[in-house]
């Protein structure tokens, strides 16, 4: 019995010298200690200019014929934005036009068509000449005859030398586009 508590007390005494070692995790004490030394070095010469954002129209309503832009330009000290809108002509014919049309008006659907020059030479270009004045069909082919003053300028076709290109002026886009 007198070797049983001798080895019984080695034993406690090698567990005690190993958690020495270690350190008191109990209080949360490091046997070691690390030192870290670290210098950062920013150097900024400019600051970058946030950039020019241009306004935007709130259009809420999709069966509206206005087109939004917007414009921005910016510099390292100052920026500048535009916004503007603008009424798309063509878009206001088509929506008239409907509308009569809905109401059962289709010769004064087709007269608003005729507002537009592209428009009242396809249908003169086809035999069907828009209406003036209450008269329609021949008719109104034999006032326009006798009325040419009465009768818009043809839409302009360019043909381009370089590529063959087919052009006509729109007024809608203010440019020439494709034909």
């Amino acid at each position: 019995m007198k070797i049983l508590i001798l080895l019984l007390l080695m034993l406690t005494n090698l567990t005690k010298a190993s958690e020495a070692t270690v350190g008191d995790f109990g209080s949360n004490q490091q046997a070691e200690t690390i030192t870290s030394t670290t210098e950062t070095v920013v150097n900024q010469k400019g600051t970058p200019v946030t950039t020019a954002v241009s306004p935007s129209a709130p259009i809420y309503n999709q069966d509206v014929c206005v087109v939004a832009s917007g414009r921005g330009l910016q510099t390292l000290q100052i920026g500048l934005s535009f916004g503007s809108t603008a009424s798309d002509e063509v878009c206001e014919l088509l929506k008239l036009s409907r509308q009569l049309s809905s109401l059962g008006l289709k010769v004064a659907a087709t007269s608003v068509l005729c507002n537009d020059p592209r428009v009242f030479h396809a249908m003169l270009n086809s035999s069907t000449p828009c209406p003036i004045k209450g008269k329609i069909g021949d008719e109104a082919l034999k006032h326009y005859t006798d009325n040419p003053d009465l009768v818009p300028d043809a839409p302009a076709v360019y043909k381009r030398k370089d590529s063959g290109e087919r052009l006509r002026y729109d007024r809608s886009r203010k440019r020439y586009v494709r034909y």
